[in-house]
């Protein structure tokens, strides 16, 4: 009957022995979040944005009229992105959902300008 109960603890003490590293293994998970900072230039003398990663410029026809966006600008308006601008980051991919906030902080600058900002307030 010993040798019953030997048999058994050794076969239990090899069981826990090889199901311990198991338990005591978790499953991590890292989630790595590009940043959501997008790269622009502003036009702020005739309220143009640029985005250089995407080549796409983001314009009103008027001051009142809806946001467009396209690869190239009207032909009115090419001759104004020609130098100069601000460089910024948004944490938005159309800038116009951030612009009452550039305007406010920009105001003063003028296209010529042409300094970077990094500051998010």
């Amino acid at each position: 009957m010993k040798l019953h109960s030997l048999t058994t603890v050794i076969g239990l003490a090899i069981g826990f022995a090889v199901a311990l590293p198991a338990i005591a293994e978790t499953d991590t998970t890292v989630t790595v979040t590009k940043s959501s900072n997008h790269h622009y230039v502003y036009y702020g003398d005739h309220q143009i944005y640029f985005a250089p990663e995407t080549k796409t410029y983001y314009w009103q026809t008027t001051s009142t009229g809806p946001w467009q966006s396209g690869t190239a600008l009207p032909l009115e308006s090419q001759g104004y992105v020609k130098s100069g601008g601000v460089e910024m980051d948004l944490d938005t991919d159309h800038p116009y959902e951030r612009h009452e906030w550039v305007v406010g902080h920009y105001k003063h600058m003028h296209d010529g300008d042409d300094k970077r900002d990094h500051d998010k307030d």
